[in-house]
């Protein structure tokens, strides 16, 4: 596995360039997630053909969603459709403002009914407010199916600032900061990660584009904001942890790292290359999900309307048992997509995903505002595969982008 992952790293630095700050962090992220696996003592017991088909096969597929950012070379973003960009922007908005009001509402019930995080977390103790608070089942699942559609206004901030509209910028800011207050609400440490890391990757993509003192503000900006939103990570760490005295004893015994909530962010950290080996060592054919843990939220959204019948309690357990009840630990990107789709289906969304990233970024000096959105949406998926596969965290955004295309589309027609 080791040394898998050590040929993998060294092809995709290959292609490093000084100028390509996302490339260059893309891959840290994944070399500091594979080697702090060793601080906390990860064992991998299976040594056959089949594990060394199996590394293979993951360093194949993050290095399809890596490889692709090694092209980017960003000088400029232009708006080619501005009466789309007006028309995307209103309602984004609206949907946002909605987000953050729904997050911070579900933000101050959770403090106060369950303050405990690790009740909130481990036991799921928040599905008692669903009998407690009227409409809270219904706010909290919207809540958490739309809350990735802040992504979205990361671009517009950087577009506006781009052509030193502060006001605009900075309301782009506040709406995009609906996802970030979702971490906060649902007590998810990776949405809070995951928000940082990608505004903080998606800045250094399109720095060129913006003026030298704007690059210098944003870089103070980033650096104070990522200071607070780290101590507020550290104090869910401790808060959740601490208050999880058996944690202590889930140490392995030949783990460097002894103290439990610094053992916590470590393991959180290295869970997915061991784990998401761990079970492709142990699926077969049986366990394959066909989708289902990859459609939920669009199930879940039919069932709402009475399209189709769905239960959610059925959906999980299905999940939980092909993933021998371990399905909430961090499997990495590969192995979710293997359970739901199969290892040929796998590489062909990998390598499509590949493809498409490529196309948007080869040879794009100058690119269109309607691009970027895709590609935020697209950094999604390297970002977060230190975790879990994002594909499914993204329905709703790529919903949003394409029913305001059609509307704006069926509008245009009858002016």
């Amino acid at each position: 596995m080791v040394v898998f992952f050590i040929l993998l790293f060294l092809f995709l630095m290959l292609f490093v360039r000084k100028d390509n700050t996302t490339y260059t962090i893309l891959i840290l992220l994944t070399f500091v997630t594979f080697f702090t696996q060793f601080l906390v003592g990860r064992d991998f017991e299976y040594k056959s053909y089949k594990t060394i088909f199996n590394v293979c096969f993951i360093c194949i597929n993050i290095f399809l969603i890596i490889k692709p950012w090694s092209y980017a070379n960003i000088l400029r973003v232009e708006n080619l459709n501005i009466g789309f960009f007006v028309y995307f922007k209103k309602i984004l908005y609206k949907v946002l403002f909605l987000n953050l009001f729904l997050n911070l509402l579900i933000l101050i019930l959770v403090l106060i009914y369950l303050p405990d995080i690790a009740a909130f977390k481990a036991e799921s103790a928040y599905l008692n407010l669903y009998d407690q608070i009227p409409y809270f089942a219904n706010i909290f699942r919207y809540a958490f199916t739309t809350q990735n559609a802040g992504y979205l206004a990361i671009p517009i901030f950087y577009y506006h600032l781009g052509n030193l509209e502060k006001k605009e910028a900075f309301y782009a800011f506040l709406f995009s900061s609906s996802s970030l207050l979702s971490g906060f609400a649902f007590y998810s440490r990776a949405q809070i990660f995951t928000y940082t890391l990608i505004f903080i990757i998606y800045f250094f993509l399109i720095k060129k584009t913006l003026p030298n003192f704007i690059q210098v503000k944003v870089s103070k900006l980033i650096k104070y904001s990522s200071v607070c939103i780290v101590v507020l990570f550290l104090f869910i760490t401790y808060i959740r942890f601490s208050a999880m005295d058996y944690y202590g004893d889930r140490i392995p015994q030949n783990s460097i790292i002894k103290d439990p909530i610094i053992y916590s962010l470590f393991d959180y950290a290295s869970q997915s290359y061991s784990n998401g080996l761990y079970q492709l060592e142990r699926f077969t054919a049986d366990k394959s999900l066909g989708g289902e843990q990859f459609f939920r939220d669009i199930y879940q959204i039919l069932n709402f309307f009475g399209i189709v019948n769905w239960d959610v309690k059925e959906s999980q357990e299905l999940i939980d048992k092909a993933y021998d009840y371990d399905g909430g630990a961090f499997n990495g990107y590969t192995t979710p997509l293997v359970f739901n789709f199969g290892y040929i289906l796998t590489f062909f969304i990998s390598f499509f995903y590949f493809f498409t990233t490529k196309i948007k970024l080869k040879n794009k000096a100058v690119i269109s505002l309607k691009s970027m959105l895709f590609l935020i949406l697209l950094l999604f998926i390297p970002t977060v595969s230190i975790f879990y596969t994002g594909y499914a965290l993204l329905f709703f955004p790529l919903l949003l982008l394409g029913l305001c295309r059609f509307a704006y589309l069926i509008k245009s027609l009858f002016r």
